[in-house]
């Protein structure tokens, strides 16, 4: 590939650049010309090539390395949070509200700015840190906020409490009123309503919470900061509120404003019934993923298996190991999982969905296993989202199909300690098996689910170190790996499962500037250190969009 040399734009020296090319190579110095990589290698040789017009960056031994690509992130749903008790979602998690008591008194303060009937709408909260140890009730929901509907959501998005003025958009009135939906999603407990709503009921009553297109577009650009100030240049969109985010997205993306790439799948964070809606328009049109340019493009036709891995409610094969009659949560069955990947394939798209317990990653498999057997499809590079619970066997079976599963491994960061009273030690060997997939050929990629686990940094260091940051508890190391193997994951892997390896996810001759620098040389501290970086700066396009 020739490029005009006559000046580059940027050049950075004296740094650790880590390319992610085929041979994992450290550079030097890297030359910028425009939006494009035009030089990778030493400082002798760059500097032939810079002129007074070229703007040199001397990294002092710092780490350069591709941007991150977060391969399922929630931009408008995470911008949506707010620590204001007027934000469009009030965030609850641990850092912002310390306990069920805390958390009331927001409800019942957030009431006071709210006309009778607007909801109050907060996510974030996990009772096992509370000291209270629980989740709030229907009744304590009611006194706080007797004349508006309370939306009081766990921070893994699958569990809500909800108040009496909530449940009568569901038209549940009473425990009898519960037997309307599928079972365990309207929680009743001794004759009585809990508030508790699960499941496909629970997003679809999500959905009757409004926000509106400003708040969203707003939300997405508060998003946008937080990308950049943590070293993420691309994200794939896993879902958002239905027919307004698609559209803000795009135009934001359009417009320039919303810099950080992004691959948007169709799926509406209100459930089954939106994202059926959306994804049969799409696949009855002859569209394909892909759809799109550099910027934004349509990404994956998206479904939602499982509940959640904190709670938790997602599908496993065996009990939750803590409690053996909590519910498990399966939106999709086995023969309807095939059927739709079927569809989904047929029509040339690439097909992915939340897939969480053992379980539920198995109906998976499977069915892209009977999808292939009349017609594989390599090629389409389907994925499987959060893949959190996935044994040897489940792995073998998506290397041969080119399976790219989406690795929600920050979720160890906050949450490890519990996974082992959740799930026990044995199904702890293969939680977030990225070891396995590696060995086996799998481009697995990470993800943070933002807002719900930490991003950018902390994908690296759960993947290499498996420790929970919250408690400070050492996870079982099974499935750990290498800092230069979780880069890779978390960039060229990333790009891989969008169909764009050929133009990001590495340090290449090029390949679209999309870059980072760290505060420190990541490759020579201690790998528990890894949290103690920052991101520096971030470049895209060329063009420095964020300076620490």
């Amino acid at each position: 590939m020739k490029f005009d040399f006559s000046y580059i734009d940027t050049a950075f020296i004296g740094g650790k650049v880590i390319t992610v090319n085929d041979r994992d190579e450290i550079a030097e110095a890297v030359g910028i010309k425009r939006n494009k990589i035009v030089f990778v290698g030493s400082n002798e040789e760059i500097l032939k090539i810079t002129t007074d017009k070229t703007k040199i960056i001397d990294l002092k031994g710092k780490t350069l390395m591709p941007g991150m690509i977060d391969s399922h992130y929630h931009p408008i749903l995470s911008g949506l949070l707010g620590k204001d008790l007027d934000a469009p979602m009030i965030d609850t998690f641990y850092g912002n509200c310390k306990s069920l008591s805390d958390m009331l008194n927001m409800a019942r303060e957030a009431a006071k700015l709210k006309k009778p009937g607007q909801w109050i709408s907060m996510m974030g909260y996990e009772p096992t840190l509370f000291p209270e140890q629980r989740h709030p009730t229907i009744d304590e929901l009611d006194d706080v906020a007797p004349n508006n509907p309370v939306h009081c959501m766990h921070g893994g998005g699958h569990i809500c409490m909800y108040n009496s003025k909530a449940l009568e958009y569901l038209d549940v009135h009473s425990p009898q009123d519960a037997k309307k939906y599928p079972e365990n999603e309207v929680e009743v407990v001794e004759g009585k309503l809990t508030g508790m709503v699960r499941g496909s009921t629970h997003f679809w009553l999500w959905g009757k919470v409004e926000y509106t297109q400003e708040a969203q577009a707003k939300a997405a650009m508060k998003a946008h900061q937080h990308c950049l100030e943590n070293g993420i240049t691309s994200i794939h969109d896993c879902g958002e509120c239905d027919k307004p985010s698609y559209h803000i997205m795009q135009k934001l993306c359009k417009e320039g404003k919303f810099k950080v790439r992004s691959y948007m799948m169709l799926h509406s964070i209100f459930g089954k019934r939106y994202s059926l809606m959306d994804n049969e328009h799409f696949l009855e049109l002859g569209l394909t993923s892909g759809l799109g340019d550099e910027h934004f493009k349509i990404g994956s036709s998206k479904f939602m298996i499982d509940g959640g891995s904190g709670g938790p409610s997602c599908a496993t094969r065996e009990p939750f190991s803590h409690n053996h009659n909590l519910p498990r949560e399966r939106a999709w069955e086995r023969k309807e999982v095939a059927e739709y990947i079927k569809k989904i394939n047929d029509a040339e798209c690439q097909a992915t969905a939340h897939a969480i317990g053992d379980l539920a990653i198995e109906f998976m498999v499977e069915g892209y296993e009977k999808a292939f057997e009349t017609n594989p499809r390599p090629d389409l590079r389907h994925r499987i989202e959060h893949c959190t619970i996935v044994d040897q066997d489940l792995v073998n079976r998506m290397a041969k199909m080119n399976i790219c599963p989406s690795v929600n491994v920050s979720s160890i960061q906050k949450m490890g300690a519990k996974f082992v009273d959740f799930y026990g030690e044995n199904r702890n060997k293969y939680i977030c098996a990225i070891r396995s997939m590696l060995d086996a050929g799998v481009k697995c990629s990470l993800h943070s689910d933002t807002p719900s686990y930490p991003g950018g940094l902390a994908l690296l260091d759960a993947a290499v170190n498996r420790y929970d940051r919250s408690v400070g508890f050492q996870c079982d190391k099974t499935q750990a790996v290498s800092v230069l193997e979780a880069i890779r994951c978390a960039t060229l892997n990333g790009a891989y499962s969008s169909f764009e390896e050929d133009i990001k996810g590495s340090v290449e001759v090029g390949k679209l500037a999309d870059l980072i620098v760290l505060t420190d040389d990541i490759l020579s501290i201690p790998t528990m250190s890894i949290m103690n970086l920052e991101v520096e700066m971030t470049m895209i396009d060329g063009v420095i969009e964020y300076q620490k």
